[in-house]
């Protein structure tokens, strides 16, 4: 069963369910469907639905009781080509939406297939282990704040909806669940999409050393202490600050200015 914690527990299922909103017209894709304790409410609900299994022993259980509107793909989703997935089963008219109770081992792997096919998604539910659940929807000042919670928050706006206890599962895990809804924006709220990769490493470069300042973090990668504090100060940020104390469009706008896309008022027209 490769590790895996099936849900049992009908309340939180169906409370999933329900916040996922399947309807008639939904495409659901559901990551690691397990023994399908989710998969056939989601079905009841939805116009069709892709279970997508790792495990072949699972996958044949699936298969002897799923309902006409389930396919069951067998694969690893850390190794399948989602977005083709989607292109090949959507059909006209259908709107995407994303499930699942997501083994603890892959979940922050799985946050990126998400950002791979978040043009094409609308709305996903997932289960985390619950510090990850907190990581996602960390905001400034928190110390689970970090390059993934902005990076995700940016294209999706994330909510911790309930938590769920070991007793749920079988077998119970040694911690804490959390049941976290991604509600696709309109449009990026805190930085463009093709800066994406550049934007997330300087991030990581930023939150790399969290004891230590934003501005040493940003000297230990080579940046002028000078310039720095010149745009610090140009932004009304104190010098002693962190990087986990800033909101996303802040430390959007010190990487336009250390970058040359923004320019302080004092060399405007030139580097």
């Amino acid at each position: 069963m490769l590790g895996q914690h099936f849900l049992h527990e009908k309340r939180i299922l169906l409370k999933i369910v329900d916040a996922l909103e399947p309807g008639p017209e939904d495409l659901v894709v559901e990551i690691g469907p397990g023994q399908g304790a989710l998969t056939f409410p989601l079905a009841r609900r939805a116009g069709r639905l892709l279970a997508i299994e790792k495990d072949y022993s699972l996958v044949e259980g699936l298969e002897k009781k799923k309902p006409d509107n389930v396919e069951v793909i067998s694969g690893d989703i850390l190794k399948l080509d989602l977005a083709r997935i989607i292109d090949r089963y959507r059909r006209e008219g259908e709107t995407i939406k994303l499930a699942g109770n997501l083994p603890y081992h892959i979940s922050s792997q799985i946050l990126f297939v998400l950002l791979e096919v978040k043009a094409m998604v609308e709305r996903a539910v997932f289960l985390f282990q619950k510090e990850v659940a907190q990581r996602i929807t960390a905001g400034p000042g928190s110390k689970k704040y970090s390059p993934l919670s902005i990076l995700l928050q940016n294209y999706f706006d994330c909510r911790l909806l309930f938590q769920v206890g070991p007793g749920a599962f079988s077998p119970p895990p040694r911690v804490d669940s959390a049941c976290v809804l991604f509600q696709t924006r309109t449009k990026p709220v805190f930085f463009p999409a093709e800066l994406e990769q550049d934007f997330f490493d300087f991030l990581k470069i930023i939150f790399g050393q969290r004891r230590k300042t934003l501005a040493r973090n940003l000297e230990g990668a080579g940046y002028q202490k000078e310039q720095i504090n010149k745009i610090l100060k140009n932004l009304s940020i104190e010098e002693k600050i962190r990087a986990e104390d800033l909101p996303s469009d802040s430390l959007f706008a010190i990487y336009e200015y250390l970058k040359g896309r923004k320019f302080l008022p004092e060399n405007r027209g030139g580097r």
